[in-house]
């Protein structure tokens, strides 16, 4: 990984940035799963303020962002629940995939988790909607495994998702 790579969690006053960037991310992200107009509609739903705000001070979501240089170019949330931290939001600007950004943000997670918590987690697992090929390939070269092919609801619409998992 690169030098000039910060990664800081965040506080409810900054989340405004992980909403620009996945306004960034999710287009290029999804352009060949998810309908644009689709995807527009998750968005608002999903990266409203508030509802990223209920994440992080009600459900317990811990986030980062990366920045490379004087950019952020990623972020990432997780939370922990029993002996399972789940890695809910992992995603990185195109341009800057490929340089060890999130293999960071998820060691990040981790350190946080077992620094943090008093029940260490057992494993790490992560939901990924099942024709998100690129994903899916990353989890698995990073030690993942499927565990299970689930429905999801995101937004007003319902997907197939993999639950993925590695043991910590």
């Amino acid at each position: 990984m690169a030098r000039n790579v910060r990664i800081r969690r965040i506080g409810v006053d900054e989340l405004e940035i992980v909403r620009e960037l996945a306004l960034i991310i999710w287009p290029k992200c999804y352009r060949n799963i998810i309908a644009p107009d689709r995807v527009d509609a998750m968005l608002a739903v999903l990266y409203a303020t508030d509802h990223l705000e209920k994440e992080m001070l009600e459900d317990g979501h811990v986030f980062w962002l990366v920045r490379f240089n004087d950019l952020d170019v990623g972020y990432a949330s997780a939370y922990q629940e029993g002996g399972r931290l789940w890695l809910k939001k992992l995603y990185v600007r195109d341009e800057f995939r490929g340089q060890g950004l999130g293999k960071a943000l998820i060691d990040n997670a981790l350190d946080h988790f077992k620094s943090e918590t008093r029940d260490s987690a057992e494993e790490l697992a992560l939901y990924v909607n099942k024709d998100n090929t690129p994903a899916i390939n990353y989890y698995l070269r990073s030690g993942f495994q499927v565990e299970a092919e689930v429905p999801v609801q995101m937004g007003p619409y319902l997907f197939t998702d993999y639950v993925m998992q590695r043991a910590l």
